[in-house]
Order: C-alpha cells, then sequence, then structure tokens
C-alpha cells in the first residue's frame, strides 16, 4: 500500500508542475515567432525616421543608395556602411534577362549616337567626347553579354541606422552621407517612406522600394563584405567608423 500511495502521490505532484506551467506552453503556442521578438510598438507617423518603443526606446532612419561612381574598387564601394556602426544594410539582386539586356543596351546606344550627333552639330568637343566613351562602353558590355562573358543585375541597397536619441541620430547620418560620399556613393534619407525602407530592411526577403540600380558582373561583385569578419552590430557604448 505504501507504494502505490508514494506513487499515486507522485503521479498527482507531476500533475501539478504541468498545471503550473500550462500558461507559458500556451502563450508560446499562439505566438508566432515575429510575434515572440517583436518590440512593443513602432511609431510611423513622422516622415524622416521611426521611433522603436521597448524597454529602451531606440530611433531609426532608413536610407537608400541614390547615386553610384562610374567606376569602382572592391571593397571599397560599402565599406563604410557595412561598418559604420548600429546599422542594418540590405541588398536585393535580381538578374536581368537577356533578351532584356540586348534591347535596353541597343535603346542607350542609340540614344548615345544621338547625343553624340547633336554635340558634334553644335562643336561641343567635350560633351561629344563623353558621350562617345560612353557610347563604347555600352557596345562593349552589349557584345560581353551576348557571348556569355557578362550579365545585368537589378540592384536595391537600402540601409537603417539606430540611435538612442534624436541628436545622435541626426549626427550619425550627416556623418554617414559624409563617408559614403568619398567613395562617390550618394545616399538619401527615405523620405515619406520610412515604414517601407525599414520593412524592407527586415529579414523578411520583401522589397517594399523602388530604388535600383544597374550593375554588370564585375560590379556587382564589390558589394558583398567578403574581406572582414567584423560585419555586425556594437555594442552601445562603442561606435566606430
Amino acid at each position: 500500500m505504501s507504494k502505490k500511495k508514494q506513487k499515486l502521490e507522485e503521479q498527482e505532484r507531476m500533475l501539478q508542475m504541468s498545471q503550473h506551467n500550462e500558461p507559458q506552453l500556451e502563450i508560446l503556442k499562439k505566438k508566432t515567432i515575429k510575434e515572440l521578438i517583436a518590440p512593443s510598438g513602432i511609431d510611423a507617423s513622422n516622415i524622416d525616421h521611426l521611433e522603436i518603443i521597448s524597454d529602451t526606446t531606440r530611433y531609426a532612419r532608413s536610407f537608400f543608395v541614390s547615386s553610384l561612381p562610374r567606376m569602382c574598387t572592391f571593397p571599397e564601394l560599402f565599406r563604410d556602411m557595412y561598418l559604420f556602426g548600429d546599422i542594418n544594410t540590405s541588398i536585393y539582386i535580381n538578374p536581368i534577362p537577356e533578351a532584356r539586356s540586348q534591347t535596353e543596351l541597343n535603346r542607350t546606344i542609340n540614344q548615345l549616337e544621338t547625343e553624340r550627333i547633336v554635340a558634334a552639330d553644335r562643336g561641343n568637343i567635350n560633351r561629344e567626347s563623353v558621350v562617345t566613351q560612353k557610347r563604347l562602353e555600352a557596345e562593349e558590355l552589349r557584345d560581353q553579354i551576348a557571348a556569355g562573358f557578362n550579365k545585368l543585375y537589378e540592384a536595391t541597397i537600402v540601409a537603417t541606422l539606430f540611435a538612442y536619441n534624436m541628436q545622435t541620430l541626426d549626427a550619425y547620418s550627416k556623418l554617414l552621407a559624409t563617408e559614403m560620399s568619398k567613395n562617390l556613393v550618394g545616399i538619401k534619407s527615405a523620405w515619406a517612406i520610412q515604414e517601407e525602407a525599414f520593412k524592407s530592411n527586415l529579414p523578411l526577403m520583401k522589397n517594399s522600394i523602388n530604388k535600383s540600380h544597374t550593375f554588370d558582373r564585375g560590379s556587382m561583385a564589390t558589394v558583398f563584405p567578403f574581406t572582414t569578419s567584423e560585419v555586425g552590430h556594437l555594442s552601445r557604448n562603442t561606435f566606430r567608423v
């Protein structure tokens, strides 16, 4: 009888423990991973930044790349954007079909040739020289794609900078623009589309902004941070450029 009673008491104790943990398990069953890691709220009412409300309020401002240099050197193109500090950077890459590439390049070549003729008629030697060089480069790229040695891509580069107050966010935003301009890369704040840009920079694989640039195979390789193992977020009390 004592063994049976002891067994019953043990079963009753295990039942009480399972009932005690049941509410927590129910919460986990009802919530998705996104809900569990999401902040308490995000205020998207401002047109140039977001306010992330949680245990510690943070401010975020998203940018997109607006202009690129005519030529770039690996790995300098986006190094400052990757290593700036508390920043996220996402790049959406879509290959352009060869048929579309050929059509668009032929259209560009015809436009450049028209511009060259107009510049020659007006006696603008400098403009004629620049347009001629661009046309030759477009023809070379078209021939490489036709031979299968090259390919075109559309890429959208979006970054989100974080700070713990607006003064710091404004200062870092200006500093980031200055550092990127050293490599002739222009960035703009996602004015009035901060929410869409912020969503585009989340690990959801969905590009919500239409701000793309055209790369060939060689220039596309310059955006990957292969030369450093330090890409990531620094601690709150440190900042490095």
